[in-house]
């Protein structure tokens, strides 16, 4: 343990050796006062000095040029000198900051110059100084530099042949004395800091001191609490007392280790004595003897069973938190087949009645059922992406796709809304954007529709456009930007940082008179974000608003041209036979009627018994597979076909489920595709297409 600094044990040395050579506290000696002018005559000075430094003064055993016999030692430039073991030289004293503030510098004609060598007795204590003074700037040679050092080392020899004067070795005994006393006052002082340090761990932790065997020799009161013994039942008794034995183990390691005085830290787990359990943050200390033997081990403890308690009831928490997660996901996947399902047949009837009706009233009331099924269909989505984007599983394909296609999609979606409100409706899609790139259409057309349908919404005169721009075309990718603007009610300066929150709207009576539940451009920005791009809002109230977005796209290795007439070729008719697997009545006359007037061959099975005995008795060039159907569902389904009936014959599956973990599921079992339910027609002769040999 320290008790003093490194410098009071130097300055202790010093003056020891000060005293030791008896020095004469009388100013004047022959010898040294011949040495002192020879000296100030080398170097060429007015002052030459030889002295003594104790802790409080400079007295001069010879001088030449000055009055004074000693001079306090703060007030000193050989306070300095001592401190080295070389010569030190202060050109101009005024420009030294060690001194330029001395009384001696600053009077009238005060020291300019000095110079000065360390007295070094033979133990290598420097006890004083011999130095020249000028009152006017200047610098010793090499010679008067080499002189001053020799005849310092001749004065040191003089001092050490004259070793005499008693009273100055009182003097300084004294001084010594009260250091000796200063120093045992130190170190009462940090043996009580010590007292009081380890009665305020024992006051606040548990103590328990082993022998280096781990038998308990003492413990302390919170100990006690702590683990419920008292001192005569654990007094005697092992470690092990407070473990279970398939900790042995581990203990016989843990007092190896300390055997071997390795300090060790951490919780553990320990016995009460009514045998529940508790925790313990503890470290244990090996105490050892001068030389290096560990004679005890002090156990500190800390009690954290409730800390620990609290984790566990946490992790549970958690547990059930992901379990009731993973329950909701279901329920939403559920939910999502049987709200799609209805959707997807009143869409694709609607769509199917639009396609023969020449009634314009008719015609009229059909676009309208579209319009609320489309409206419903935006709803459900919106909620199932949360939902998705929540645990982590909304995934972005990346597939080759036209811009303009999609742009041209939406905008067929969107126009009768825009029409009905009388507004200008157009999209611009600049000439330099790419016909082909590489990204998630489907979560593109869903940014534009949330987006541009917004601003339908919001506008009930004037136009909603979209921009459609390259800002930078690279070697394998090409950023697009995509700006939506309408002159609609326009959204207050002091929402806009609000607009992307989820369930939030720029007005509390928003969704009441324009209809929506607020997540839309929350699943549109993170939908961006996903995609790697960045989306902004820029509006003034009453004058309209621009959503700008940019996405950076892949270019394809090939870019491939579809002719025209290549791209009619999807829409000719089809020879071949499918198999559709489907229990909803609705779902099984829709898809049977689009499929039909392609001239396809279709056998509806309404569960999986019935879809493995059309296979036993027919062949189907392509199966679209319900996942969700009685009797035998459309995993157990796929898997009799592939490793009971060995079939290789192409497997879609149908589902309202957009889940990662669906498609997952799908893969594994067997089939080979995914269609999304509700679905375009379109989408559903792009399987086919993919799929049947025509």
């Amino acid at each position: 343990m320290n008790i003093t600094s490194t410098e009071d044990i130097k300055e202790i040395k010093r003056l020891q050796t000060l005293l030791s050579y008896n020095i004469l506290d009388t100013p004047y000696e022959e010898d040294f006062d011949e040495l002192a002018q020879l000296i100030a005559l080398i170097c060429d000075v007015p002052i030459a000095v030889i002295s003594m430094i104790d802790d409080k003064r400079q007295w001069y055993k010879a001088k030449v040029g000055i009055d004074e016999n000693e001079t306090p030692k703060e007030e000193t430039f050989c306070q300095y000198t001592v401190l080295q073991d070389e010569l030190i030289e202060i050109p101009d004293a005024l420009l030294d900051e060690r001194v330029k503030n001395n009384p001696h510098v600053t009077s009238e004609n005060g020291i300019r110059f000095y110079a000065g060598m360390p007295l070094k007795a033979e133990n290598g204590s420097n006890i004083g100084t011999v130095c020249v003074v000028d009152g006017k700037p200047k610098e010793l040679n090499d010679r008067q530099k080499k002189a001053l050092k020799l005849l310092t080392k001749q004065a040191m020899h003089l001092i050490e042949v004259r070793q005499k004067n008693k009273s100055l070795g009182t003097e300084l005994n004294s001084i010594l004395e009260k250091k000796v006393e200063q120093t045992q006052r130190k170190l009462e002082l940090k043996e009580i800091e010590n007292k009081d340090l380890m009665k305020a761990v024992k006051n606040s932790s548990g103590v328990v001191e082993f022998n280096p065997d781990g038998t308990i020799i003492s413990i302390n009161k919170n100990f006690e609490e702590i683990s419920g013994y008292s001192e005569s039942e654990l007094l005697g008794s092992h470690h092990k007392m407070l473990i279970t034995p398939k900790d042995y183990a581990e203990s016989d390691q843990l007092w190896k280790s300390l055997g071997q005085g390795i300090f060790k830290t951490g919780r553990v787990r320990r016995i009460h004595k009514d045998g529940a359990e508790f925790y313990l943050q503890a470290s244990y200390n090996p105490i050892q003897n001068l030389e290096g033997k560990v004679i005890k081990v002090v156990k500190i403890s800390q009690d954290i069973t409730k800390e620990i308690e609290a984790a566990i009831s946490l992790q549970k928490a958690k547990e059930m938190a992901e379990n009731l997660n993973e329950q909701k996901d279901n329920f939403i996947a559920n939910v999502s087949h049987e709200i799609r399902t209805p959707i997807h047949a009143v869409l694709g009837f609607t769509d199917l009645l639009l396609e023969n009706e020449d009634d314009k009233h008719k015609i009229n009331y059909l676009n309208a059922v579209k319009i609320a099924g489309d409206s419903l269909l935006f709803i459900v989505n919106d909620i199932l992406d949360l939902s998705k984007m929540e645990a982590g599983l909304l995934q972005i394909d990346k597939d080759v796709f036209n811009v303009r296609e999609v742009v041209s999609r939406v905008f067929s979606i969107l126009h009768l809304k825009a029409h009905q409100k009388r507004i200008e409706f157009e999209p611009f899609v600049s000439p330099d954007v790419p016909e082909l790139l590489i990204g998630d259409k489907n979560r593109l057309s869903q940014i534009l529709i949330n987006l541009l349908g917004n601003a339908i919404k919001f506008t009930t005169e004037g136009s909603v456009s979209l921009e459609v721009t390259v800002i930078k075309d690279i070697s394998k990718k090409t950023i697009l930007n995509f700006k939506v603007s309408d002159t609609g009610i326009g959204i207050p300066q002091d929402k806009l940082d609000t607009v992307f929150q989820r369930f939030l709207q720029a007005e509390e009576t928003t969704s009441q008179k324009y209809g929506g539940t607020g997540l839309g451009l929350n699943i549109s920005r993170q939908l961006i974000e996903k995609q790697e791009g960045s989306i902004e809002v820029k509006s003034e109230h009453g004058k309209g608003t621009d959503f700008i977005f940019d996405i950076p796209f892949e270019k394809p290795l090939e870019q491939l041209e579809i002719s025209q007439a290549e791209a009619d070729e999807i829409f000719q008719d089809y020879t071949g036979k499918i198999l559709v697997c489907e229990d909803s009545e609705l779902n099984q006359r829709l898809v049977r009627a689009i499929l039909k007037r392609k001239g396809l061959k279709v056998d509806v099975a309404s569960n999986g018994e019935k879809a493995l005995s059309f296979l036993e008795e027919n062949s189907y060039d392509l199966i679209f597979m319900d996942v969700q159907m009685p009797v035998k569902n459309g995993y157990e389904t796929t898997k009799i076909i592939r490793d009971q009936l060995k079939l290789s014959t192409p497997i879609v599956a149908l589902t309202a489920n957009f889940m990662a973990a669906e498609r997952q599921k799908c893969k594994e079992v067997g089939m080979d595709d995914y269609l999304a339910k509700p679905f375009q027609k379109n989408q559903l002769f792009e399987k086919v297409e993919k799929w049947v040999n025509v």
